[in-house]
């Protein structure tokens, strides 16, 4: 009785609450099961709807798992930016973000391998290849920005750069620490990154390479 009452009440939903139904479905389906395990089926179970009503909501699985993407980065988007928020130094920008990729981490390993996952998957797919490159690009943005507000660099590049650094960096420590589970190494080396990258931020380094590969002086 009670399932059908669940089903009914899926029914009276609209587009736009089914869409985010599928999408929180597609997020526990993809944690457990992983990326190949995670077929439309398996996400309407876990949502609780029939398979036909996938298709009232996303013209894709590829689509759906675009929506996934897009909500993580918005996600990580808002953390970053909650926790640079009154800042006064590059050392605790840097020191902010190494503990927001510590907790989400650690709050959802098994999120954060499939997201890698999907990422890679995204990569293979021109249909999803520019969301993944969004979403690193929304956190640069971030953390560009935060770096930016504490402390003069040479010119905008040299923001970008370091911003790029920074998250290129603390996606290698993450993903590091998911190959070996090991959660005081990790945390350790990213103080220690955090003290490593933060003359570089500052500007005390002999120069700063810009995309067009020149190097402009601190």
């Amino acid at each position: 009785m009670a399932q059908i009452e669940r089903q009914r009440s899926n029914e009276r939903r609209s587009v736009g609450e089914r869409r985010e139904q599928l999408v929180d479905a597609a997020i526990e389906v993809l944690a457990a099961e992983g990326l190949t395990g995670t077929t439309t089926r398996a996400i309407t179970d876990q949502a609780g709807l029939a398979l036909g009503a996938f298709h009232y909501a996303f013209e894709s699985k590829d689509a759906l798992l675009r929506a996934v993407l897009d909500r993580r980065a918005e996600e990580m988007e808002t953390a970053l930016t909650t926790a640079t928020r009154d800042i006064s130094s590059v050392q605790e920008v840097v020191d902010r973000l190494a503990e927001v990729a510590w907790t989400i981490v650690q709050g959802r390993r098994d999120l954060e391998i499939a997201i890698y996952e999907l990422t890679l998957h995204a990569l293979r797919n021109p249909e999803l290849a520019e969301v993944a490159a969004g979403k690193y690009d929304r956190y640069v943005e971030v953390v560009r920005d935060a770096i930016s507000g504490v402390v003069e660099l040479p010119d905008d590049n040299a923001a970008e750069e370091i911003a790029r650094f920074l998250v290129a960096t603390f996606d290698g420590l993450i993903l590091q620490d998911l190959v070996h589970g090991d959660p005081e190494a990790a945390r350790r080396r990213l103080r220690m990154m955090s003290r490593a990258v933060t003359p570089v931020a500052q500007g005390n380094h002999a120069d700063v390479v810009t995309p067009n590969g020149n190097a402009s002086p601190a």
